[in-house]
């Protein structure tokens, strides 16, 4: 069974009659439906494959799926040659790596927050949300704010489009299309020929709803609503810090929150470094990614459970 958090689409025109499956496919549930390498032979095997939903595994390049019998590379037949020993796994996908995908390889949802980085002032980002999309036409999303107003874009705007899923930061040029105003103000963006992927973290986020305070570098603590959050760190919104504080990303402090494990209330107060600030569009709210650094056994363990808990409760 694959992991469903890297599970992505494959086009059914990947996949030809007579020639080998280039990746291990598998269903919507993550169930093998074909190993790397097997022949797929007939029109009426094809079309089977298609019916039941086509997937694979997005990290597959860098770590194979135990399921699978992938295809020997050149390093594994260098490993054996030199020591005859079993091929090492190849290790997993690090921070930093990036990739060129197309938009079917992208798994947003309605309602996600994008940037809109406007190609001539690279200073400014305002947050949108992500409200549909037409496939071979536009990408809908809302009109972006600044200090609570909309901005008015005129058409042929052209966008830097970034946005933040997973473990990944996408990005990708656009432009606007269409400056739409009923029944609400949204754009029409165009569709991208290629976005660019590459890996920030090296864990899963999972969306949360948690409320706590978050206190940097000995300010006064802010309530904070956490919106997604990993072993590793954590998104959340909060009122706007202090000038001085906001600028300083390295600065250290608190988070602190209340997390519903196994039906029981467990607080947790975890050391945090301040890694990214973010303006929402709304006057005096921020969004701000936090790392956690040096917590205790005991707040490993919540944490962990917390994040499980989540995950299999989103699948």
């Amino acid at each position: 069974m694959a992991d469903l958090t890297s599970l992505v689409p494959v086009r059914a025109s990947a996949l030809t009659v007579g020639k080998p499956a280039p990746w291990p496919i598998y269903n919507e549930a993550g169930k093998l439906l074909l190993a790397r390498g097997t022949l797929i032979d007939t029109a009426d095997q094809l079309a089977g494959l298609i019916e039941n939903g086509l997937y694979r595994n997005a990290r597959w390049i860098a770590e194979p799926d135990t399921e699978s019998v992938p295809l020997p590379q050149a390093r594994d037949v260098l490993r054996r040659k030199q020591g005859g020993k079993k091929a090492v796994k190849p290790t997993a996908t690090v921070r930093g790596q990036e990739s060129v995908i197309t938009l079917d390889e992208v798994r947003w949802n309605i309602g996600d927050t994008l940037w809109l980085q406007f190609a001539d002032d690279a200073t400014q980002r305002y947050a949108v949300s992500l409200v549909g999309c037409l496939p071979n036409r536009s990408i809908l999303v809302t009109a972006p704010q600044k200090e609570g107003k909309q901005l008015f874009v005129r058409d042929g705007q052209p966008f830097v489009v970034r946005a933040l899923t997973g473990r990944r930061a996408y990005a990708f040029a656009a432009q606007l299309l269409k400056y739409q105003q009923t029944p609400f103000v949204y754009l029409h963006l165009s569709l991208p020929k290629e976005i660019r992927s590459t890996v920030i973290r090296q864990a899963t986020r999972v969306a949360v709803g948690a409320e706590g305070y978050l206190a940097l570098d000995g300010a006064n603590p802010l309530p904070a609503s956490v919106i997604d959050l990993s072993l590793g760190g954590a998104s959340l919104v909060a009122t706007s810090l202090s000038g001085k504080v906001a600028a300083q990303k390295g600065v250290v402090g608190h988070l602190r929150f209340v997390a519903a494990v196994a039906d029981q209330q467990l607080s947790l107060d975890l050391r945090v470094v301040l890694r990214a600030v973010e303006a929402l569009g709304e006057a005096d709210f921020h969004q701000y990614g936090v790392e956690f650094s040096g917590l205790s056994v005991r707040d490993k363990l919540v944490l962990a459970a917390y994040v499980y808990q989540e995950l299999s409760q989103q699948e």
